[in-house]
């Protein structure tokens, strides 16, 4: 105990007193005899005190080593003290944490061991580059190559994190811009029929060709259409001049091509998306349908090697993006069924059995149908006119539409308007209503077998209206070769080509910013080249036909659930002029065409139906249309999405 009463006894402090302590001034001027005496701590040499040497923790100055730094350490204890002491403080004492607390709080080196390979074995290597050993003992991982192993790991994970990433960036970049429901093919896209002799001519000798189609793909591409639909291809006695009559449902008109033609077209057309299809004139070929086979026939898509052993597959067509299958048999007696194995094999996508309503009374025609039907599969195409349906028994009708993908009917819009809704709305709640799965409409305005609306010096803008409307219609709308460009018939006034009158309304295509025409100027062409055209058309048709493929307002034909189909189209008509579509389907925009075929422009008060919306087919989509004063020209049809 000192002289104030404080234990100096280390064992009960678990401490040991700092040298300031014993060196303070109030102890040395006042108790210089009692430290001397009492303290164990300190040492005596011939009766002078040695202070023992401590630091405080927190000062940074404790290299023990150096005198001059000690001094100076424990001068600012001692400074510390006497201000201590100045102030009052009842104890006068400063008191420092060891020495050996500060040395390894602030001085103490992290003894890092790294492993290093030395001649073949392994050795420890800490940061002081002392060397250990390792024992047997030792975890075999120790010896693993460990910085090795951080930079892989690193490596892998990096490229983990970005290939994440950019898969997460492709799915972003890849997601569809719309959410739109699916149908098939064929199930409201456009088709484009060709009448191949008067579409291009790639020979030179005045008559169009394949080989002249296949020149155009790329502008059929343009026009935004999922089909092209060929007219009878097939020798006749004098074709062009009487294609209606075939000798052979084999083989290619010569002055078409061949073939190998025909299977080359519709590769060239399916880079493009696009189907290829052919009429096949039954009607005209044969009197009565020859007897379906009892048994499927054999087709062959698929042949694998396994163990020597040659294994083949049997399964119906199911796309037309692959190559087309091979016949491994066919029925000798149905000459129809041999006919569609024939261009199948070629890769046509689909048939217009023309001239099928001639066998409405034929007991083969049901078991005729299921067979070709099965040929083609569900992704292949048969068409049939609508007079088929008429002529049916209504009993029969029901089993004859499972097999007949799309109905053909022609629209007479210069009949005029009434005629023409009571059409439509009687084809849309009859046997074809309007349904996801069974036949759909397959509309056309224009034909091989029928006149152009542009004949004799009449306004271009009546194909352009009439057009227009029918790609508003639910179903499949077929456009007519020309129809885009609203291409007139030939005019012959003076009579110089009587023997191919009949055949005016076929003029040969005309091609605007073209380098080739439909032949060249050497050449003439089978028929007048005197006809008239706007390509003008060209650009509203194309817009129309690009709505039509991106909104299923359009494009479907009916709102599908689950308890039943609901109609999404609205036909009326007014003054037997005006003709209103109305297009809807849930969560998407509603669309309403409305097309005077009278030669009067007509102003009307709408409201009753609709309010207001954007005239489409327009350049930017901006022009703003209210129905209280709706006012259309003549053989015009305005296309507006209805505001919501």
């Amino acid at each position: 105990m000192n002289a104030m009463g404080i234990s100096t006894d280390p064992t009960l402090l678990n401490v040991e007193l700092p040298a300031t302590l014993i060196e303070s001034p109030s102890v040395s001027t006042f108790l210089p005899e009692e430290e001397a005496s009492i303290c164990p701590l300190l040492s005596t040499t011939n009766g002078t005190s040695t202070p023992v040497t401590f630091s405080h923790p927190l000062t940074p100055c404790i290299d023990n080593d150096s005198t001059a730094s000690a001094n100076l350490c424990n001068e600012d204890a001692d400074a510390k003290v006497e201000t201590s002491s100045s102030s009052g403080s009842s104890s006068g004492l400063g008191m420092d944490a060891p020495d050996t607390a500060a040395t390894t709080l602030f001085h103490k080196p992290h003894a890092y061991q790294h492993l290093q390979l030395n001649n073949g074995g392994a050795v420890l290597q800490d940061s002081n580059g002392v060397n250990g050993t390792l024992t047997k003992d030792t975890p075999s991982f120790v010896s693993w190559n460990w910085p090795l192993i951080r930079k892989c790991t690193f490596f892998v994970f990096m490229s983990s994190l970005l290939a994440m990433c950019a898969i997460v960036v492709a799915m972003i970049v890849t997601l569809p811009k719309t959410c739109n429901p699916k149908t098939a093919w064929f199930r409201g896209s456009v088709f484009y029929e060709i009448f191949p002799a008067s579409f291009q001519d790639f020979n030179n000798d005045g008559i169009g060709d394949l080989r002249g189609i296949m020149q155009r793909a790329d502008y059929l591409a343009s026009l935004g259409v999922s089909a092209v639909r060929l007219n009878s291809i097939f020798p006749s006695p004098h074709y062009p001049d009487d294609f209606t009559n075939p000798t052979s449902l084999f083989e290619v008109a010569p002055v078409l091509g061949s073939a190998q033609d025909v299977q080359q077209l519709a590769e060239t057309l399916r880079q493009r998306n696009i189907s290829l299809l052919l009429d096949l004139p039954i009607g005209a070929f044969m009197k009565r349908l020859d007897d379906a086979t009892t048994t499927a026939p054999i087709i062959v898509t698929q042949t694998m090697e396994n163990d020597s052993e040659t294994i083949e597959s049997t399964a119906s067509i199911t796309t037309t993006t692959k190559s087309p299958p091979k016949v491994a048999s066919t029925s000798a007696g149905n000459v129809v069924s041999a006919v569609i194995f024939k261009w199948l094999q070629l890769g046509v996508a689909g048939f217009y059995l023309k001239g099928l309503e001639n066998f409405v009374d034929d007991d083969r025609l049901l078991a005729n149908l299921n067979e070709w039907k099965q040929l083609l599969g569900n992704d292949r195409v048969l068409i049939a006119n609508e007079a088929l349906i008429r002529e049916l028994n209504p009993t029969l009708s029901p089993l004859v539409l499972r097999h007949i993908d799309l109905i053909d009917v022609h629209l007479d819009v210069l009949n005029g308007t009434r005629r023409l809704e009571k059409h439509i709305n009687t084809m849309l709640s009859g046997a074809l209503t309007p349904a996801e799965q069974g036949p759909w409409l397959h509309w056309s305005i224009g034909g091989v077998d029928q006149q152009r609306f542009t004949r004799y010096g009449q306004s271009k803008n009546i194909t352009l209206a009439a057009t227009i409307m029918q790609l508003m219609l639910p179903g499949t709308p077929n456009i007519f070769y020309g129809d885009e460009i609203a291409l007139e018939s030939v005019s012959d006034p003076e009579n110089e080509h009587n023997e191919t009158k009949h055949l005016h309304h076929l003029s040969t295509m005309e091609w605007l910013n073209s380098t080739r025409q439909f032949t060249n100027r050497e050449t003439l062409p089978w028929l007048p080249q005197n006809a008239h055209f706007s390509h003008e058309n060209f650009e509203t048709v194309t817009k129309m036909i690009d709505l039509r493929n991106r909104s299923p307002s359009l494009y479907k034909n009916a709102n599908c659930k689950p308890e039943k189909s609901l109609s999404n189209t609205k036909i009326r008509c007014s003054n037997d002029d005006i003709l209103v579509v109305e297009r809807v389907y849930p969560r998407r925009n509603s669309f309403v065409s409305v097309s005077n075929f009278g030669q009067k422009r007509v102003s009307m008060d709408m409201t009753a139906m609709y309010f207001s919306g954007v005239k489409m087919l327009d350049e930017d989509h901006t022009e703003k249309v209210y129905f209280s004063n709706f006012e259309i020209g003549p053989w015009e049809t305005i296309v507006v999405k209805l505001d919501k």
